[in-house]
């Protein structure tokens, strides 16, 4: 009855913190071959339990941390104690086990490694016991989810990719060239040489805000004398109109730069100040390129009484 579960389960425990009856138990019921890995004088029970709350009633657990050949490692014993067989309890077996290397790298922040695990289920339901016993047998193709869980995961590197290839794939392949070369200096010239690809991105609309979105994440890593010859590729490999709405993406980053100078200051006046140098050095690099004020303030959106005020900030 499910009501003297917490009785029954403080006497399981308190029988399992005498060494001789835990020792006795783990030598008649772990496989030889476990046996031979641990070192059962360092067997020790440990105090947590990873049962979440609303199973506590159904399923109760025991932790002992013992030395795999001098490594550090574990028994877990989960005890499953109700009428009806959970079919889904090598799925929890399986989290629990990742709590405890979870726990295990907490209380060890300096560890490299993970601490193996050997997991015991100890059922005494009058049913016949037939969940699975392993989480494979869960999913619908076991044998792929063996062969996706176990083995190495694949790993790209976009470095080993050549460029020529990266730019053969026009939409994920110029996200990954620029995440190759993101950490360089010159990011203008990474926007040069894929500035071909431009046109063919900008014939629909998600293909503008593939470019929005390549703007906005290099745009922090290029420098600022750099940006007015970056308007100009936009300009150059898009419409006019298009390269003009892109703009204000790169207004946006600079008034951010400002606004971090101004946080630098500490101040909320300093805050302010560092926001207008911020708009004030795009409004004058603008010009310098040949804009006119008109021409600018459709490009970045502020009021033309505006940018004269910002073409006298220092």
């Amino acid at each position: 009855m499910t009501q003297d579960k917490p009785k029954h389960d403080k006497i399981f425990r308190k029988s399992m913190e005498n060494p001789i009856v835990a020792k006795e138990f783990l030598a008649t019921h772990l496989p030889k071959d476990i046996l031979a890995l641990i070192d059962r004088t360092t067997l020790k029970l440990e105090k947590d339990s990873f049962i979440e709350s609303d199973l506590s009633e159904t399923i109760s657990d025991i932790l002992f941390s013992v030395k795999f050949n001098d490594k550090d490692g574990y028994i877990f014993l989960l005890l499953e104690h109700q009428s009806t067989v959970d079919q889904l309890m090598a799925f929890r077996l399986f989290k629990y086990m990742i709590n405890i290397c979870d726990r295990y790298l907490t209380t060890n922040p300096k560890a490299k490694r993970l601490p193996l695990i050997y997991p015991l289920v100890l059922y005494n339901g009058k049913k016949k016991y037939d969940a699975p016993l392993n989480i494979w047998d869960l999913f619908t193709y076991p044998d792929l989810a063996r062969c996706f869980w176990t083995n190495d995961c694949q790993l790209i590197n976009v470095h080993d990719i050549p460029d020529e290839e990266l730019k053969k794939k026009v939409w994920s392949g110029i996200l990954l060239f620029f995440l190759k070369h993101i950490h360089e200096r010159q990011l203008l010239k990474r926007w040069q040489e894929i500035s071909y690809l431009l046109p063919e991105l900008s014939k629909i609309t998600i293909g503008y805000d593939h470019i929005k979105n390549l703007l906005q994440y290099t745009l922090t890593f290029i420098e600022q004398s750099d940006k007015i010859e970056l308007e100009k590729i936009l300009k150059n490999s898009l419409t006019k109109e298009k390269g003009e709405e892109l703009m204000p993406n790169i207004a946006q980053v600079w008034k951010e730069e400002g606004i971090q100078i101004g946080e630098a200051i500490g101040e909320a006046r300093g805050k302010a100040i560092g926001e207008a140098i911020g708009e004030a050095k795009l409004i004058k690099m603008m010009i310098k390129n040949g804009n006119s004020i008109e021409e600018v303030a459709r490009m970045t959106r502020l009021s033309i009484t505006r940018i004269n005020e910002l073409l006298k900030v220092q």
